[in-house]
């Protein structure tokens, strides 16, 4: 082995130094980092301006940090955005933008179900903190539509937390989803019992939800009668019932931010732990998730640097920014937040930084396609104004049926409503209507995007500008929504197969270090010592003679076999 390596070891070992994180920041003063996302919500937050929500915790990190007003994600559904999120790059431009991936139902043959295969560059953020040296955990929700490579994570399960970490000292990067926001969590009870019964699905989990759900004094669940109304939603009980349990939902959730902030207190980590909170996509109600304009894609973004630690940071760390932000942008400013090099091929650029930043961004974009087994293809650009949308398939309607959105009572209300010809053009223009090939909305003028510029002369500018700039994008990052997706999933999984990756191989450099490759390109290799459970992720050689438990997996891959070194 140690003969006839050595080329292929070393080719290996530059590969390995290359995908290295460059650290600029003093491993000793690098903060910690929490991250807590709220799923299917708007900027329905205290401190955004929600009259009817009661939200002190999140409250308190805009008060102490910074708000954003202008954060957007890259698609109006979660698992495209967050694909993109955790990659830093264009659900688009690597294959994750259908919804979902992981269970979809495109009519591949023989094959229910195929993962997206990124493009071998493509890694997750946790790997790059992971390899800088943070502790890095999950609980619990990805969707990253590749499935969850074991070499992402540190602890990824229901019980993940930074204080599951071996060394009190490390830093960690923590991630908490909190699904009480969720769409599904605006069903009644009754709804869910139904549901989960008539398509197979484990009731116990819901048993375990309504036991789990935050609880609340009673003057904070919300009112119907006190709820105002977006336009296109029929001033109804019905309607107004689902409202309120929503804005009651992020009640619920603000809780559960407050025990996260009173963990740190308790560890007495408050004052080295930048904590970001945020949604994954807007509100999980009809004609708000889903779409691209700002009910689909708009959402809150705070970022809340302790005091200590606010002169390090280049950009705007206290008070109310209302630069243009895309969560493109995420993965790049948590690099720039730990001071590492962000790789080349990400999409995005740091709002926050231990360095110099780029001038600040002009436009925004987002994209939709297959939703459950719905297809469509949209895309979208936005300026700090105006939202210009195009729509590869006029033909379709603005609303396919889809099953799991259809049980929300709101949206059967809506549909009998409008079957009895009881709904406003403006209640009923976004159902089942064909859509016009341009869209073009002011955002100052028409908060809720209702009425479409595209044909008016006097918006010709904009017009022309945003078409210009979307053209751009498709471009400059390669679009994969006009390929068909039973050819998609041929390229990534050809003859219906999940491709497996290779076994790793061993060696010793001459230092008597064991050096661990893998031959399929783009793979990570993570390792066990002897007695752990946990999976460590391989960076470069190591000084043991002690044999070592080793697997690899190419993101969207089947695993390597499990091996032990010599």
């Amino acid at each position: 082995m140690k003969i006839i390596l050595p080329l292929f070891l070393g080719i290996g070992l530059l590969a390995i130094l290359a995908s290295r994180p460059t650290i600029h920041s003093n491993p000793d003063q690098r903060p910690n980092v929490l991250w807590i996302m709220a799923e299917d919500m708007n900027l329905h937050l205290g401190c955004y301006g929600e009259k009817l929500v009661y939200t002190p915790n999140v409250d308190w990190l805009a008060k102490h940090g910074v708000r954003y007003d202008h954060a957007f994600t890259v698609a109006g559904v979660c698992a495209p955005s967050r694909a993109a999120i955790i990659t830093g790059m264009y659900s688009t431009a690597i294959g994750t933008q259908h919804m979902r991936q992981a269970k979809s139902l495109t009519p591949y043959p023989g094959v229910p179900f195929y993962n997206a295969v990124p493009p071998p560059a493509v890694k997750a953020l946790p790997e790059y903190l992971r390899q800088a040296g943070y502790f890095c955990t999950n609980n619990l929700k990805t969707d990253y539509q590749f499935g969850t490579p074991f070499t992402v994570w540190d602890d990824h399960s229901n019980t993940a937390h930074w204080r599951n970490r071996p060394d009190p000292a490390q830093p960690f990067f923590s991630v908490f989803t909190f699904e009480i926001t969720h769409e599904i969590n605006v069903w009644p009870d009754s709804t869910k019992w139904r549901f989960f019964r008539e398509f197979g699905v484990d009731t116990a989990r819901l048993v375990r939800d309504v036991r789990r759900r935050p609880a609340i004094p009673d003057r904070h669940v919300v009112r119907p009668q006190d709820v105002t109304l977006p336009p296109y939603y029929p001033d109804d009980a019905v309607v107004r019932s689902d409202y309120a349990r929503h804005l009651t939902n992020i009640n619920r959730m603000d809780t559960q931010v407050g025990q996260l902030l009173n963990q740190l207190r308790e560890d007495k980590l408050l004052d080295n732990t930048i904590i970001v909170f945020m949604g994954d996509n807007g509100d999980g109600m009809p004609r708000a998730k889903r779409w691209l304009t700002d009910s689909g894609i708009r959402v809150p973004l705070i970022v809340y640097i302790p005091d200590v630690l606010k002169k390090r940071y280049r950009g705007q760390t206290t008070g109310l920014d209302r630069q243009l932000v895309s969560f493109i942008d995420l993965a790049p400013t948590m690099a720039g937040i730990v001071g590492i090099e962000p790789p080349a091929h990400w999409h995005g650029r740091a709002f926050l930084s231990l360095k110099p930043l780029t001038k600040p961004r002009q436009y925004i974009h987002a994209a939709r396609d297959r939703m459950d087994d719905k297809y469509d293809r949209i895309r979208a650009v936005r300026d700090s104004r105006y939202t210009y949308i195009r729509n590869f398939n006029p033909e379709l309607p603005y609303t396919q049926k889809l099953d799991f959105q259809w049980q929300m009572p709101m949206m059967q209300r809506i549909l009998a409503l409008e079957k009895a010809g009881k709904l406003t053009p403006v209640q009923s223009y976004w159902l089942f209507n064909p859509k016009p090939v341009e869209e073009l909305y002011d955002a100052q003028t028409d908060p809720h995007q209702v009425r479409n510029l595209a044909g008016n002369p006097a918006y010709k500018q904009q017009l022309t500008a945003l078409r210009t700039e979307l053209n751009r994008w498709l471009t400059q990052t390669g679009d994969w929504g006009a390929m068909p997706e039973t050819e998609q999933a041929g390229k990534m999984w050809p003859g219906g197969r999940q491709p497996v990756t290779a076994d790793p191989a061993f060696g010793r450099d001459a230092e008597g270090r064991l050096v661990i490759q893998c031959a399929t390109e783009g793979a990570s290799i993570g390792y066990q010592l002897p007695g752990e459970t946990r999976w460590r992720l391989y960076t470069g050689p190591l000084s043991t003679q002690t044999p070592v438990e080793v697997k690899a997996v190419r993101y969207g891959w089947a695993e390597s076999a499990l091996v032990t070194s010599p």
